[in-house]
């Protein structure tokens, strides 16, 4: 396939348009603007209707503008996403055909396989698509299928810890009411209570929990909780005592319902996997963007609901966080909305879900929902959806509401007979956009999609595609201390040596059961290093950690073989239990009289090593933040060209904008002239180099009288034109006209097509090199330096 404009400019190849009076396809691609999106869009089908398969073409398409997606899969069709094969082989497809599928055809499971790769081959082809498009798709994300509650794909830690949110979120009262209000409501469905904030004792004791901890910067760990439950950190809940507005013994009810949640092993897997941080799903370490897929269709329904709330709190914390875009910069898709976004109940994801709605898009984060029928999304929520994708609908009655709708908001050039007419009419994969963004619905079919619809992928098909993934890291929380050090060689131990009393000594303990315990040494500093520079606006401060392992023969110290350590001398005690035995010293800790050499050099160490390294694009004047790591910071770049890029668009469409309108006055008079000649006018197809071109134009300036159908019915009309009469001057003078329109059209496209395709790659991230800045600290910016003995307990036989 030729990498057209499209490409660059953000611009969604969602299928070709059809003729509205007979259905039919036309050569017209249609291309949507993803910035469209933040206004989020809907998905409405009937089974059948290709309601997946256009969700899976809009996050590919998302992919192929480096736009990273959450994908909330109810169903476990979005699983698809995976079966993308760019050599498009029979051996590929094998491992995922149906023997019983094959067997109903006729066919034997190599066969079947040999056809389906002919058939996505030649489908592909018949959409301008191949194998080098697919192999951009894989090579462009990092496609992770997460199973919260279950092993089968990556496990997802939920219950582990309650995070608190931001400081914005926690400024904004509203944000934060609505956050602790489904998380309550979520964990309490967990355990089957159901609540109303306002009268359930349980949900307002969680709430003001949660408060409690949330305002102090705190987490909130599920063993916490539930001992927080029995004695709560306040004594009052209003105007009335504790326990008489909820007794002990009650309390201690509600606590046994979620130590019974912990204890049971179905949820041991709750508790282990990936912690729910929003910026690692989307991004990898190195910035690239990720598409991770939460199956829950193995989840009971109060479990999902649990998780689907918890993961849109999470969602906004992180949105909360972003800066302001106009630009679409993640997209967040659920397939099957039904039931967690109602008209009038109020299930715990509701809120959180019309809360984005409304916020979303002042952050460049789109939310498209995907539903079998209208009437299943709060009326709300609909005010807040730019764009709706209308599929086969199941009954005349469904047809009608959205045909009321659509027509409503046509401004009176649709009538509700007409519409109801094209959905009656439409079939699979055939859809009825109706946008805030254009100026009139359009009818198009769905292209192919480069992922192979295999259907709903099952936990044996998840571990499968998952097994031996490079791509997925799972946190792991590990000691602060791992007894005898690798370094240590075992040997005599006794009590502990005699030092000078101006050496300080400090012990870390560990939680082991032993008969005796020993202590290994090593020489411990600490220090504060502060990094200032007022130009950048940097004023940092980075607590600093080394040790170096005291073997007996230790002669040489050196600070720069010394090892990073977390350890903290405030979380150390200065006394060992009696009995302890020590390893030796070496000399020249043994015999000091204190450690003021070793702080000396410490500090020096400092001073010519510790450095805060941030990231430089000069073409751009943009620098990381300090602690911003080089993927975040690639992240903020490529939002940054995002919006430079829109704004060159919008320049490009500002300098063409009175040849455009000139082009279209002149088009809408050669076709009056025509028609009035009675030409036999009839839409035919054209090459598509000029309907991707002329898709790119419509998609950018409008979608008013330049088209692709309306070149197409230029040129028949042309052509029609050469069929009659010659002795017509006036029908000779319109085809001299029409063949000059088509020209002065074809280099107009043409121009705009190139114009495009350079701004697409002056904004390519691959354009903008970073390089490293480093901030050098002063002698006087080293302070709060410790040089220390610490004994590190081991274990002994």
């Amino acid at each position: 396939m030729e990498n057209y404009a499209y490409e660059k400019l953000g611009l969604f190849y969602l299928g070709r348009e059809l003729d509205a009076a007979h259905l039919a396809p036309s050569p017209a691609p249609l291309l949507y603007k993803s910035n469209n999106l933040t206004t989020h869009a809907a998905i409405i089908g009937m089974t059948g209707s290709g309601k997946t398969g256009l969700g899976i073409a809009l996050i590919e398409e998302a992919i192929m503008d480096n736009i990273p997606s959450i994908i909330i899969d109810p169903k476990g069709d979005m699983g698809n996403l995976l079966l993308t094969f760019p050599g498009l082989r029979p051996d590929d497809f094998q491992p995922w055909i149906d023997p019983k599928e094959a067997a109903r055809k006729g066919l034997g499971v190599e066969e079947y396989a040999a056809k389906t790769a002919t058939t996505w081959r030649e489908g592909l082809s018949a959409w301008d698509q191949g194998g080098e498009r697919i192999g951009e798709l894989k090579a462009r994300t990092e496609m992770t299928i997460y199973t919260p509650g279950s092993t089968a794909g990556v496990p997802v830690s939920v219950l582990g810890n309650i995070a608190a949110p931001t400081t914005e979120v926690l400024d904004d009262l509203d944000t934060l009411n609505s956050l602790i209000n489904s998380t309550v409501t979520s964990l309490l469905t967990l355990i089957g209570v159901q609540s109303e904030p306002l009268q359930s004792k349980e949900h307002i004791l969680l709430s003001s929990i949660l408060l409690h901890f949330w305002r102090k910067g705190e987490d909130l760990q599920m063993e916490q909780l539930i001992g927080t439950i029995v004695s709560p950190p306040f004594d009052k809940v209003g105007v009335f005592p504790l326990d008489t507005f909820y007794p002990q013994s009650e309390r201690m009810g509600l606590a046994m319902s979620f130590n019974n949640i912990l204890a049971s092993p179905t949820f041991s897997a709750w508790l282990t996997g990936e912690p729910l941080d929003i910026q690692r799903l989307l991004y990898t370490e190195e910035g690239k963007p990720r598409s991770a897929i939460f199956s829950i269709a193995h989840l009971s329904e109060s479990e999902r609901m649990f998780f689907v709330t918890m993961l849109l709190g999470r969602f906004i914390d992180w949105m909360r966080r972003q800066s302001g875009t106009s630009s679409l910069k993640a997209l967040l898709y659920m397939d099957e909305i039904f039931g967690y976004f109602p008209p009038i109940a109020n299930p715990p994801s509701k809120k959180p879900m019309l809360l984005l709605l409304k916020q979303a898009r002042a952050y460049g984060c789109g939310v498209v929902l995907a539903t079998q029928n209208p009437v299943d999304l709060d009326y709300k929520g609909l005010a807040n959806i730019g764009s709706w994708f209308i599929g086969r609908l199941q009954t005349s009655q469904d047809q009608e509401r959205v045909a009321e709708g659509i027509a409503g908001g046509s401004g009176g050039t649709l009538a509700i007979g007409e519409v109801k007419s094209l959905l009656s009419g439409m079939k699979g994969r055939q859809f009825l956009l109706r946008s805030a963004h254009l100026d009139a619905p359009v009818l198009f079919e769905t292209r192919w999609v480069m992922s192979y619809l295999r259907g709903p992928i099952a936990a044996s098909d998840i571990r499968m595609l998952m097994a031996g993934s490079a791509n997925v890291t799972t946190t792991v929380s590990q000691p602060a201390t791992d007894g005898l050090a690798e370094s240590a060689v075992p040997g005599e131990y006794g009590s502990r040596p005699v030092l000078s009393p101006d050496i300080s000594q400090y012990y870390a303990m560990q939680n082991v059961v032993s008969d005796k315990v020993v202590f290994e040494p090593w020489l411990f500093a600490t220090g504060k290093v502060r990094f200032v520079n007022t130009t950048k606006n940097i004023d940092e401060v980075r607590q600093v950690g080394r040790r170096i392992y005291l073997s007996q023969e230790l002669r040489r110290f050196d600070w720069l073989e010394a090892e990073e350590t977390l350890i903290k001398l405030a979380d150390c005690g200065q006394s060992a239990p009696e009995g302890s035995q020590y390893y030796p010293l070496p000399a020249a800790i043994s015999g000091a009289r204190n450690l003021q050499t070793f702080d000396k050099g410490f500090r020096d160490y400092l001073y010519h090593n510790e450095r805060l390294e941030l990231q430089r694009v000069a073409a751009l004047k943009l620098e990381s933040r300090p602690g911003e790591s080089v993927g975040d910071f690639r992240v903020r770049l490529q939002d940054v060209l995002r919006e430079k890029k829109a704004a060159a668009v919008e320049k490009l469409q500002k300098s063409y904008g009175i040849k455009q309108q000139r082009l279209e006055d002149q088009l809408q008079k050669a076709m009056y002239r025509l028609e009035k000649e009675q030409l036999d006018v009839k839409t035919k197809t054209v090459d598509t180099v000029l309907s991707f071109g002329v898709a790119v134009v419509g998609a950018l300036f409008g979608r008013k009288a330049i088209s692709t159908t309306s070149i197409s019915r230029t040129a028949s009309g042309m052509r029609s034109a050469g069929r009659v009469v010659k002795e017509k001057a006036d029908v000779q003078r319109a085809k001299e006209q029409m063949a000059e329109l088509q020209q002065a059209l074809k280099e107009f496209s043409s121009e705009i097509e190139q114009q495009a395709m350079a701004i697409g790659e002056d904004f390519a991230i691959e354009r903008y090199e970073m390089e490293p800045v480093m901030v050098k600290p002063k002698k006087s910016d080293i302070y709060d330096v410790e040089v220390a003995i610490l004994w590190e307990q081991g274990n002994m036989s």
